[in-house]
């Protein structure tokens, strides 16, 4: 009976079953491995200092959600979305006029309104700022209107219109405060001619210079970009004392996207 307990009692030690022993060193014994105790510092559970969820839980520290998600970080709709940093146009500036010189003669670009005969000419030298053709208008020792325009589509997106010419005038007129013979450049609307904004008023009072004299002018673009809209030359001249007005070198200068 005695060898029977004894081999019962060694196959259980061996297999661990319920083999635990402790000895007064502070340490435990396990299935023959042994654990010595730490100092006591009052704080041993393991959930406080080396719990994963605590100090190394990736949703705390490394997730890239937090830290590297692209959304955050380098979303291209963030930093570089070209709508953001790129997307601006940059402006260019178009003349709307054609032929604004007139070197191409009366048929190309203007129309011109006179009962009796071409307005766009050679009227010869020291009568054009460039080249040999102008539109010489007036002239007239009766009652007469001249006319000579082009109409123009303003783009949609203009942010700035500007007109550009030369004029002379020269009368046979004495009066130094008296208007007799006038003249006018201005946009119109093509039907109707109603006056949308003037750009030079004109009239015998204005000769004296021998020479061509430049004037610049901006339009008020808001109201008519996107627009047909009609550059004028006009004149009007009364019954007696002639005036000669001449129009030269234009150029009508939009500012838009393209």
């Amino acid at each position: 009976m005695r060898y029977v307990l004894f081999a019962l009692v060694s196959v259980g030690c061996a297999k661990g079953g319920v083999g635990l022993a402790q000895d007064d060193g502070g340490k435990v014994v396990v299935d023959g491995t042994e654990f010595f105790d730490g100092p006591d510092l009052g704080r041993p559970d393991a959930k406080v200092f080396t719990d994963a969820h605590v100090f190394n839980d990736a949703h705390v520290f490394n997730d890239a959600h937090v830290f590297n998600d692209a959304h955050i970080f380098n979303d291209a709709h963030v930093f570089t979305d070209a709508k953001v940093f790129m997307d601006a146009c940059v402006p260019i500036q178009t003349d709307l006029l054609s032929n604004g010189g007139f070197e191409s003669g009366p048929t190309v670009g203007w129309h011109e309104v006179d009962p009796e005969g071409e307005l766009i000419v050679q009227p010869g030298a020291g009568l054009t700022q460039a080249g040999t053709w102008g539109d010489w208008q007036g002239s007239y020792a009766h009652v007469q209107s001249d006319e000579v325009f082009q109409d123009v589509a303003v783009p949609a997106n203009a942010t700035a219109l500007v007109l550009t010419g030369y004029y002379l005038v020269g009368t046979q007129e004495t009066t130094t405060t008296t208007v007799y013979d006038q003249g006018t450049v201005a946009l119109v609307k093509p039907a109707g001619e109603m006056v949308l904004e003037s750009a030079l008023t004109l009239s015998n009072l204005n000769s004296g210079p021998t020479t061509f004299t430049q004037f610049t002018h901006s339009f008020a673009v808001a109201g008519i970009a996107g627009t047909t809209v009609r550059l004028r030359m006009a004149t009007t001249s009364d019954s007696s004392n002639l005036t000669n007005f001449f129009f030269d070198s234009f150029s009508l200068v939009a500012t838009h996207c393209p």
